[in-house]
């Protein structure tokens, strides 16, 4: 009896291979395996009996790392294998085939960690151990099938020991075998000349010691790095980025000494031990490091190693702070090149090995919220495995995103690839990125959109191009879906939800009237919305300026509050207000939120995104800690002229300007401020729900980051009979809006709407 088999999955990379051909061997049946584009087929012959039982373990076990999808098999007409062999990949994906799954980089594994520790071993503290479970993947991949030749280890020829290796035992067909001999090196520039290997390592590790900011070549790009205790060093290192507040990472050796410094439940241990390697934000039990880590955040951003290196670099110096290799606004270097070009008397040194990075990933930032794991930005470890949607398009298809945590996503039957994090797209380098990620992705999974959508936003950069790409296609024009639609339909396509509230909360978004959105309540149908509530419009001046500057918002919500007085510059908003010079109208939540902060007298500047409402939020948690009573805040609710439901910012604002003209405590106003908003969800979903029978809500929008807001729309919505939904798979922020547009092309080619 002869089967030939298809294998889809997470099936490259991890050892698929070289498992099928283990347990063809126990089972007794002669054939072959390959890789053949991005999935694996294999031919077994033997008895009847004996070929069952090899489909049936097929079927039942998987090595480390893989993710079977489907095993499918059909009976071919007899053929005679002389045993069983690993063959050589066949043909490339193509359109007319179902893209591949392919694995993200896997972080290095428990059995290389021990070899690279002994001193018995040939690899001992080899900084780039890898076997055919982990290692780099996606970001040296050039193209599929996955072989050593189609990734930047063909540089790295195999010595006779790696050779022998890759024919038999563990790392079997392992693509980035490598050892001191004939792989990557580590080497060293800097201060005191260059070097390599141990006296590479000792000079950085030296470096750091001293209080110096070492470059270091990661994974996905070069990351800066010193030690976290050091004051001096890490006032450097916000220099040397051009950051001045913005907390920075840790990354531990183990999770027992994550454990010292912060609190973690066993999910979010899961979380930080997972393949993905994310950062991942844990409550703080005190303050271990300088303040200049991460100042008042009560949040530390804690990760582990993922690649040898940096197990040997902590394992020198104990924790250190890490952070993308670049200055802000500008994407992570990769390229050995541009980190030569970096001359600074801050930088104190470079390590780094000439494997080359084919797709620069920065880390994944997540968070565990009541037992579920949430991505907060999906990078390196989560891309380029897809999320499964409930439905699937009928052609292959582009979501472009938005500009601000710019991510594109392909779309290819119920698969939606998104891509890495880029940055901001305001910024030249970033659009080089984005661009040059979207050309690799369409060409390594085969995938040739015939249908393009993007933000309603005329003035994107990734709308621009998505008209230019769109110009090529049948049709002609790109599918505008508005921004907090897509929000919305980004928890429709996690969870399978035909219909929704959905109530997304976010800074700035593009809405169909010409106005800023931001603070909105959607009844979601299919591929279509109703704007259904929303905060009342308030005027505001100063363009960009207004989502830094809270004390020139706050001002704004004076003026439309009717106040005479303000801060210093109160006059000159007013008569930019009173006089319509570059004004423009928001129901933005985000403006509230920095608005409030800076009227209570909390903060009133943004040095990084989000600084004021996480400073709002952490005045809040503090007073619930204390038993503190919340000051009664409540929104007004009224129906406008269309019938929307309202929620009154001007009356609210009022309220706030009393508080704080009352001098109430801080963190009751704070607290109080947060359980009205809770309230006012909960109000409007109920009338909402009265009219359309509607009882989904999704929660969505970069403010729902925020714990506290999350945790209470959740209990009083939940406690009220509805269903409640949020991100989890992908970013709430704009990191995520990429799905919901890729959903909603998948719904209208489902309706057949055009």
């Amino acid at each position: 009896m002869t089967v030939f088999v298809t294998v889809t999955g997470v099936v490259q990379g991890v050892g698929y291979r070289p498992f099928v051909a283990g347990i063809a061997r126990e089972s007794h049946v002669s054939g072959l395996v390959r890789n053949s584009g991005g999935v694996v087929e294999i031919f077994a012959s033997g008895p009847e009996s004996a070929v069952t039982g090899f489909l049936r373990l097929l079927r039942e076990h998987r090595p480390a790392g893989a993710v079977v999808l489907d095993v499918s098999a059909r009976r071919i007409p007899e053929r005679r294998f002389d045993g069983f062999s690993i063959a050589r990949s066949g043909e490339k994906p193509s359109a007319e085939k179902r893209p591949p799954v392919f694995p993200p980089d896997l972080p290095v594994c428990g059995d290389c960690l021990r070899e690279m520790l002994d001193p018995k071993d040939r690899r001992f503290r080899y900084p780039f151990i890898s076997c055919a479970s982990c290692g780099p993947r996606f970001s040296i991949l050039d193209s599929l099938p996955y072989d050593r030749e189609n990734t930047s280890m063909r540089d790295f020829p195999m010595c006779s020991c790696c050779a022998e290796e890759y024919r038999a035992g563990r790392r079997r067909h392992a693509q980035t075998i490598s050892c001191r001999e004939c792989g990557p090196q580590l080497l060293f520039y800097g201060r005191g000349g260059p070097c390599e290997q141990e006296e590479a390592l000792r000079r950085g590790v030296a470096l750091l010691k001293s209080g110096a900011v070492v470059a270091v070549k990661g994974v996905g790009g070069y990351q800066y790095v010193c030690l976290p205790g050091d004051a001096r060093a890490v006032d450097r290192l916000r220099r040397l980025k051009g950051r001045e507040k913005k907390p920075f990472a840790v990354m531990f050796s183990s999770p027992s000494d994550v454990r010292k410094v912060c609190r973690m439940s066993p999910e979010e241990e899961a979380l930080i031990s997972s393949a993905a390697r994310p950062i991942v934000l844990l409550e703080k039990t005190g303050e271990a490091f300088c303040a200049g880590v991460c100042g008042d955040s009560r949040f530390l951003g804690a990760f582990l190693p993922s690649a040898g290196l940096h197990r040997l670099l902590t394992d020198a110096c104990g924790p250190l702070v890490v952070t993308s290799g670049n200055a802000t606004t500008e994407p992570i270097i990769h390229e050995d090149g541009r980190m030569a070009q970096v001359s600074s008397p801050l930088l104190g040194g470079v390590l780094y090995h000439t494997r080359a990075i084919r797709t620069p990933l920065d880390d994944s930032v997540a968070r565990v919220f009541r037992g579920t794991p949430q991505v907060l930005r999906r990078s390196r470890g989560y891309v380029p495995l897809p999320v499964v949607l409930g439905v699937s398009a009928p052609r292959p298809a582009l979501a472009a995103g938005g500009d601000l945590k710019s991510c594109f996503c392909l779309l290819s039957g119920d698969r939606a690839y998104l891509s890495q994090y880029f940055g901001d797209l305001e910024n030249y380098r970033v659009q080089r990125n984005y661009r040059a990620g979207l050309e690799r992705m369409e060409r390594i999974f085969g995938i040739r959109p015939q249908a393009v959508a993007c933000d309603l936003h005329p003035g994107y950069f990734s709308s621009a191009l998505a008209k230019k790409i769109a110009s090529g296609l049948p049709g002609g024009q790109p599918v505008p879906v508005q921004h907090h639609f897509a929000h919305a339909a980004s928890v429709m396509a996690e969870h399978g939800l035909e219909s929704c509230i959905g109530v997304v909360f976010d800074g700035t978004g593009y809405g169909t009237d010409g106005t800023v959105w931001g603070g909105e309540f959607l009844l979601c149908r299919g591929a279509g919305f109703e704007r259904a509530g929303c905060l009342s419009r308030v005027t505001l001046c100063g363009g960009d300026a207004a989502a830094r500057d809270a004390s020139l918002t706050a001002d704004c919500y004076r003026f439309a509050a009717g106040e005479k007085a303000g801060g210093k510059n109160f006059p000159l908003v007013s008569a930019a207000l009173s006089h319509g010079v570059n004004t423009f109208e928001t129901s933005s939540m985000g403006r509230l939120f920095d608005a409030a902060a800076a009227i209570l007298g909390i903060r009133v500047y943004n040095g990084y995104e989000g600084e004021c409402p996480i400073a709002l939020e952490n005045a809040a948690v503090s007073a619930l800690k204390a038993g503190t009573e919340p000051y009664p805040f409540r929104f007004r609710l009224f129906a406008d002229e269309s019938g929307r439901i309202c929620a009154d910012q001007t009356d609210f604002a009022r309220q706030l300007l009393r508080a704080a003209g009352e001098r109430v405590q801080t963190g009751a106003a704070a607290l109080g401020f947060h359980r009205a908003v809770g309230r006012m969800v909960l109000g409007v979903c109920r009338r909402i729900r009265e009219k359309s029978g509607e009882d989904r809500v999704a929660l969505s929008g970069g403010v729902f980051a925020n714990r506290l807001l999350l945790g209470d729309c959740c209990d009083r919505l939940s406690a009220d009979g509805f269903r409640v939904y949020y991100n989890s798979a992908v970013p709430s922020n704009d990191g995520g809006i990429s799905l919901g547009q890729a959903w909603v092309l998948a719904r209208m080619g489902q309706t057949g709407t055009d």
